[in-house]
């Protein structure tokens, strides 16, 4: 990869990263989402940002939330 400058590696990245995270349009779980490079290094680059965030995306982030039945702040 050392033809690539680091600003490219990670845009590569962060392109990967955003497919996996963003909305999808139909099919299910993630196979509609299709890596746009052909060559090397820059598939397994953006492969790299794809299977992190899905990774990233398991972990469940709770936020609690106040709901009808919890007593008023005073």
């Amino acid at each position: 990869m050392s033809d690539l400058s680091a600003f490219r590696r990670s845009r590569i990245y962060a392109q990967g990263w955003n497919a996996a995270r963003g909305p999808r349009t139909g099919g299910t779980e993630h196979e509609d989402v299709v890596n746009p490079y052909t060559c090397e290094p820059e598939r397994s680059r953006w492969d790299e940002g794809y299977a992190n965030a899905l990774r990233s995306n398991r972990h469940v982030r709770f936020t609690p939330t106040r709901t009808v039945a919890d007593p008023p702040a005073e």
